[in-house]
């Protein structure tokens, strides 16, 4: 999960970028470029007999192994280290580090296990961290009846109560569109996949298995009947500069359906 690909284009995320800095810290003449130039000569050297691969790997490996075990003493871990802050923890009081998880970095309380209360963080202009907007929602937590807000979880995003942790209810993030399968009274959910992408499927599975990968329409196709459009962003045009515009439009996931349209 070092990049993620958005509109056709690999995107780093913060753990890729992370690790390109220490890489290219511990590492400078591996990740310097005219390394790859020189070894692609000494490989072509290789191949036409006029050097040995053995003294090519010995001359490499000498300096490359000093280097490891450098690394090995020195380079910080990541998923280790705390980063102290100025937040205080809501439910105990105690001090909030950051910390690194699956998901990225967030902030933890130092109470732990005794608190387990945890959160998202943003860092203003000045520098200084500060939590995250709580993204509340309308729906009401079916254990408790406390207003549901937005999480970030290790498979994707989901509803938790805004009483957690004395309520530990959840609940999958519903797009108001109906199951389009016949007899299904489900509706279709957020979901995400095991590396991260996010899809869409019904929210009585697996009892019903239906799933797409765009964003339903609660609209019924004009051209087959089809109960659900769905909507994509796609390429409008390419601009002199190089850069890529993207719009969005509807269309039918009925396979043998050509029904296609830009969003209203």
């Amino acid at each position: 999960e070092y990049a993620v690909k958005e509109k056709g284009r690999f995107v780093p995320t913060e753990l890729g970028i992370i690790v390109t800095d220490l890489l290219v810290d511990n590492f400078p003449k591996i990740l310097d470029v005219d390394f790859t130039a020189k070894m692609e000569e000494e490989l072509d050297e290789i191949e036409e007999g006029k050097n040995s691969c053995t003294k090519t790997i010995e001359d490499f490996y000498g300096d490359f192994s000093k280097q490891v075990e450098v690394a090995k003493k020195e380079m910080k871990d990541v998923k280790r280290e705390e980063m102290k802050t100025d937040l205080v923890c809501e439910k105990c009081g105690a001090e909030m580090v950051i910390r690194w998880g699956r998901r990225g970095r967030f902030v933890a309380c130092t109470n732990y296990p005794e608190c387990r209360n945890t959160g998202d963080f943003t860092i203003d202009s000045s520098g200084q961290v500060v939590l995250a907007e709580v993204k509340k929602t309308e729906e009401a937590c079916p254990e408790c009846g406390n207003a549901m807000i937005i999480k970030q979880g290790r498979f994707g995003r989901f509803l938790a109560c805004s009483n957690y942790p004395e309520c530990k209810g959840t609940k999958s993030i519903s797009t108001g569109v109906s199951c389009p399968v016949d007899g299904c009274t489900g509706e279709i959910v957020e979901r995400s996949s095991r590396k991260g992408k996010v899809f869409f499927g019904c929210s009585n599975y697996p009892k019903c298995r239906y799933c797409i990968w765009d964003m339903p329409v609660d609209k019924e196709c004009p051209q087959c009947g089809h109960k659900i459009l769905v909507e994509k962003q796609v390429r409008a045009k390419r601009y002199s500069g190089g850069e890529e515009a993207y719009k969005t439009a509807v269309s039918c996931p009925n396979k043998g359906c050509s029904y296609k349209k830009d969003a209203e």
